[in-house]
């Protein structure tokens, strides 16, 4: 009787996972890019963060009686001084960048108060284009409240 047997040794298996397992994790970040995620999910945290400053700050403005369009009058939040824009944080550093405390992966552009268009952006520093991964806050005029617009183009 012939009594052949056929497949793979131990070895020859343990080889192939390892060489498997050497081009899973070599080619797996080329294929999966959690990085454009994380700066999108900061992006959207950032805003919300705006947002509520901008709210905190109408509402203490409104209770100071300080919601005129035709002047800048200033609050102060805590240590800081805001510089308003008809009751609303100003896009500027003084403005809505003093109600916020961001960290060194954003950085301010910009920004103005004056005008019918003011605003400044926000742009995420590490992203691969930040100039196309930000968020641009619009300042408040009598007819409607601040606008907050992301770009994630450059994310």
């Amino acid at each position: 009787m012939n009594n052949k047997n056929s497949g793979f040794t131990l070895i020859e298996l343990i080889i192939v996972i390892v060489i498997l397992g050497i081009l899973a994790v070599t080619a797996a970040p080329r294929f999966i890019d959690i990085g454009t995620d994380a700066r999108l999910a900061a992006l959207d945290g950032l805003e919300g963060a705006m947002r509520s400053a901008s709210d905190l700050v109408h509402y203490k403005a409104t209770i100071e009686q300080k919601t005129d369009c035709d002047t800048d009058p200033t609050i102060d939040l805590g240590s800081d001084s805001i510089t308003l824009r008809c009751g609303y944080a100003c896009p500027h550093p003084s403005g809505i960048a003093n109600a916020l405390e961001i960290d060194d992966a954003f950085t301010w552009v910009g920004g103005n108060c004056s005008g019918q268009l003011g605003s400044i952006d926000v742009q995420f520093s590490d992203a691969p284009d930040p100039s196309n991964c930000k968020i641009r806050y619009v300042s408040a005029r009598a007819t409607r409240e601040p606008t907050f617009t992301q770009t994630i183009t450059g994310c």
